[in-house]
Parts: structure tokens; sequence; C-alpha cells
């Protein structure tokens, strides 16, 4: 019999880092070693019968603050400032990955930095032309402190957000400040998509590169084992002692999560039950959470989910990549999941899910199971507009459409869901009933070509429609955030070809768009900035028209790229432009004051 032969290691020499932080940042101390390959204090723990030690932290975060563009929407209000919103949540990256890691025998504590010093706000690094990056969460004396109490044998760093990165790569510099010998991790979507320049660009010594569930536990045995291997460990990179970048696999792999197939003993061993445990769940007692105000009053609000994964490839989007294909948890599992976060003190959530309509039927068994443990729910992840477009519409416009649209695998779902007699007002009756207040709908924008030459549905532009499922969510007391994406730089059809550059003119359009679904009862339009992300397809095409570093761009609320057809202050101007017209001089001025949406059921 054949042995299989492993797959071969990917090798990048002297990658060249091309964007990275801003020039004004302090330069870090720990640049340029090749990684550790083992924990020398965790394996001694272990051989001591200990158990090694890891911390899990997100790093504190900044956000620009710089004078609003002349000639804006915002300096014609009175607000001179500009400022980024807040954004962090519970982090349940972390808690995923902790909780397989703590199964396998280590010590695992996390920090959530930005919200256990949500109120601590002060400036980092001047950009100058009144710009600076103002940091919020734990300081420099406060981590510090943290790490050298626990002794951690191996820290890792989440960075979900690539305009995060700088403030995670300051953090492992001040894990090797406090001891070189401190093996340090990253993962999350940054990392995962920019791994060849985010391992020499920084003083982690590995990358967990996509789902990291079971590769993080396998590299922390490998590091903390006798003759551990990091090679052996799949969809990690690490720097060589040549410095040259090394991914041990070309691939990472996913899990294969199968409710129809695998027990709940199975799918727990590979996805035990988050700990909210582990977090000081006081942090999350606030009044308000990142989609508005909160129904509760009492206890605690938590982001959850139910299923992982996407399968619809916008070309925009990295969850694909990161996250990996649309896979269900099972309805049982996630009852389990509820009765343990109530636990908690648990008393509202926001649901994660990456494409909680992939499968509608299965998504009204979930919104029964919100309903049985009291839970009222924001759905946060992003509803796919063209899923409850084409169950608004029906099977008369389904049968209508071209043989290649009908086939589009993200439909088969909706159409199945759709023959069995489920309506929109049917699905959207049952996310009301089971608890559901708040929605964020992902629009994106009034131009077909915008949508179908990025992966996505054109169904998301059909404004009539999406009118009438604003006004059925506002009837059953749900109310919908409408995201809306500006400024679209997408790859020519064919090698040589034109690109399409979306036109401030077609802006004008998502504008209006937005305009029309207020009049029909949405809560807040909030718009975006199409932003280059590591790892999507866009990637490789779009980067070639950045302007601007980590920092100070990546953030969805500023502009990144520029093209001959317009200047990234251009579709700045544009995003307050839709923020003003859409939902009014005092919608705005709230959102300003309280730092969220000013959305309130």
């Amino acid at each position: 019999m054949t042995q299989a032969v492993p797959p071969l290691p990917v090798v990048v020499e002297n990658p060249v880092v091309k964007f990275s932080s801003a020039p004004q940042r302090p330069h870090l101390r720990h640049l340029g070693k090749p990684s550790l390959r083992t924990s020398v204090s965790g394996t001694r723990r272990r051989a001591r019968g200990e158990a090694p030690r890891v911390l899990l932290v997100v790093p504190s975060y900044t956000r620009v603050v710089e004078p609003s563009p002349e000639r804006s929407s915002f300096r014609a209000l009175g607000l001179d400032t500009f400022e980024v919103m807040k954004r962090a949540g519970t982090p349940i990256g972390l808690l995923r990955i902790a909780a397989n890691a703590r199964l396998a025998g280590f010590d695992v504590r996390i920090v959530d930095s930005p919200f256990a010093g949500w109120e601590q706000e002060r400036g980092l690094v001047d950009l100058g032309a009144g710009s600076s990056l103002v940091r919020y969460g734990l300081d420099d004396s406060q981590l510090r402190t943290i790490i050298e109490e626990f002794e951690p044998d191996v820290v890792g760093v989440q960075c979900i957000y690539t305009v995060q990165w700088g403030n995670a790569r300051a953090l492992a510099d001040l894990v090797k400040d406090i001891d070189t010998a401190i093996v340090t991790v990253t993962g999350g979507a940054h990392p995962s998509g920019d791994w060849q320049y985010a391992v020499p660009d920084s003083p982690f010594d590995h990358v967990v590169i996509n789902e990291a569930d079971q590769t993080f536990t396998a590299l922390l045995q490998a590091l903390t084992e006798e003759g551990g291997d990091i090679d052996a460990v799949p969809g990690v990179a690490y720097r060589r002692a040549d410095l040259a970048v090394v991914r041990t696999t070309a691939k990472s792999p996913y899990m294969r999560i199968l409710p129809k197939r695998q027990g709940l003993d199975q799918r727990l061993g590979m996805m035990p039950l988050p700990d909210f445990g582990m977090l000081d769940m006081h942090q999350y007692e606030q009044a308000y959470h990142s989609s508005g105000k909160r129904v509760r009053e009492h206890g605690s609000w938590a982001q959850i989910f139910s299923t992982i994964g996407c399968n619809v490839g916008c070309d925009f989007c990295y969850i694909p990549m990161v996250n990996g294909p649309w896979r269900a948890l099972g309805t049982d599992w996630f009852d389990l999941h509820l009765d343990e976060i109530t636990k908690q003190g648990v008393t509202e959530v926001l649901i994660e899910d990456d494409h909680l309509l992939h499968d509608p039927l299965y998504a009204m068994r979930v919104f029964e199971l919100l309903r049985k443990h009291d839970l009222p729910w924001v759905e946060e992840g992003g509803l796919s507009l063209f899923n409850l477009v084409l169950l608004h519409l029906g099977e008369e416009f389904a049968n209508g459409m071209d043989d290649a649209e009908r086939r589009n695998p993200n439909f088969r779902n909706v159409l199945s869901a759709m023959r069995s007699g489920l309506t929109c007002r049917d699905l959207i009756r049952a996310m009301a009933d089971g608890g559901c207040y708040s929605v964020y709908l992902a629009v994106e924008s009034a131009n077909e070509d915008s949508l179908e030459q990025s992966g996505k549905p054109r169904l998301n532009a059909f404004q009539k429609a999406t009118g009438e499922i604003v006004e059925m969510f506002t009837e059953y007391g749900i109310q919908v955030t409408g995201g809306f994406m500006l400024g679209f730089v997408n790859p020519p059809e064919r090698p040589g070809g034109a690109p399409y550059i979306e036109s401030l003119e077609q802006i004008e359009k998502t504008i209006d768009y937005a305009v029309t679904l207020m009049r029909h009862g949405m809560a807040y339009a909030n718009p975006f900035i199409v932003t280059p992300l590591p790892g999507t397809k866009m990637w490789d095409f779009q980067k070639d028209y950045v302007v601007r570093h980590y920092d100070n761009g990546w953030s969805h609320e500023k502009a990144t790229m520029a093209t001959e057809r317009w200047s990234a202050e251009d579709i700045e101007r544009m995003r307050l432009e839709l923020l003003v017209r859409a939902n009014g001089a005092d919608k705005v001025t709230e959102m300003v004051r309280r730092g969220t949406w000013p959305v309130d059921a």
C-alpha cells in the first residue's frame, strides 16, 4: 500500500511589506528574528506534570480622529471633526479556540483589552494635519502587569481587522519585551489573508491561517511536547532561520461538520461549546451594543453563532477564506449553547452568523430556540438580501430566471424552502416571534454591475422588492439597518481589459436607494467604503489603487483607494453625504454623540 505523500510547504523568500502601520508609530524592537520552534517554559511545565499556560488577547484598539472633509455634509452640520466609531465585541473567535485548547489540557486565559478598558481613551499617534490615532482599551502598563502575573508560555493575539494590525504587532513587541522566550502567535482575518507579509512584519513567531479551532491546539502541542514538530501542523506560517517565510501547507483544513451524519458528541468534539465564563461578562452590560440600543436593562449581551462559514464568494469578502464553507452546527448543539450562555447572565444576543439565511428552513428552527431561551436578539452578521428578495418574488419570478442564475448554488436552499410553502413574510414573522428586534440588511448597492462583477447576486438592486421587505420587517417591529457599499473597483472581465470602477454618478444612485428605503421605514442607513481586504479575490487587483497605510485606511469608514475617476477624499465626502441625506441631521448628530448606530427598538 502506497503511503500518502504529505503536501509540500510554501516558502516565500524576502517578502517586501507594502503598507503596514503608520510611519509615525514607534519602531518595533523585536523584528527580524527566526521564529521560536518550541516553548522552553511550556515544555518544562509539561515535564513537571503542569499545564502549559496560554494567554489569549484582543489587543487594545485605535481609531482615527481628524478634521471633517472640506465641503462635506458634516461640515454643513457644524460637525468639524470626523471620528471612526469604536468597534469591538465579545471575542467569539478566541472563545472557540480556547475551548479546544482547554480540552487538550492547556491552562487558558482570555483578556478582552478594548472592553476591559472601554472608557480609557488617549491619543497614541499624531498623524499630522490635525489627524491622530486614539487608543481605547487597556494601556501597556496594565497589559504588562497581566502578562507578568500570569507568566504565559504562549501568547495568542487576535487580529480580525486589518485596521488593527498595528496594535496587534505592537502587543507582540510588548510581550517580547517582557520575555523573548514567550512564543507569540496571531490569527484572524488580517494575518490569514496577509500571512506572507504579516510574518516578517511583526514579532509574532507564528501565524495560524484561516479556521484555527483545531490548528491552534495542534500548534500548542507541537510547541510544548518533547519532539513536537510545527512543520506537521497544517495551516501555520513562520520565519525560518534564514528569515524566509514558511507556510506548512498550501491549504488550511476546515472542520467537516455534518449534523445529518454526525452525532452531537462528535460535533462537540470538533466544536466544543464556547465557555463565556472565561470572560468578565460585566464588561458587556452596556446599554448600547454595536447595532444600537439594547432592549433589556439587566444582564449582559453576547455575540454568538448558530452556523459558521459562507458559500456566496463575494470577491470583496474574506469570510469564505477565513471561516470556510457554510456549515450548520446542529440545532441540538445550538440549544446547548443557548442554555450555557443564559447561565452566565446573558439576557440578549447578537447573531454573528456569516450567512444566517443560507438555509431558511434551518434558520426557522434557530429562531424557535432563541424564543425557547427567552433571548431577544439582533442579527448583526448581515442578512442576505438576495435570498429575501427571491423568497418575496416567489416561484413565478424564479421560474423566469435564466438557467445559469437559477442554478446558482446559493439559491438552492431558498428554492427548496419556497417549494415547501415558505414565504418571505413567514420568515420575517418567525424572526419577530423568535425575539428579533433589529437586523443588519446587506443591501450593498443600487448598481447591478457593481454587484455582479464582484460576485454578488443582482437581486440586491431590486429596489421595489427591497422596499416591500423593509416594510414587512417594520410591520413586525424589527428595526432595519441597511448596509451600503461605495466605490467598487473590480478587475477587468478579461486580461488586458479595462477595470470596472464605479463612477460618482453610480454612487449617487446608491445614495438615492438609501433615501428611498428610509421612506419605506428603514431605521438607519449605514454606508461603508469598499476596502481591499488581504486574502480576498479583490486583493491582488485593488491593492494597486491603495493610497493609505493600515492605520488610517481599512476601516470601511475611510477611503483606502483612489482611482483616475475619483480621489479618496471624494469617496469619503460621498459616504458622509449618504449618512446625512438618508438619515437626517438629527440621527447623524446622535450617532456622533453616542458612538454607535442610532437604532432604538
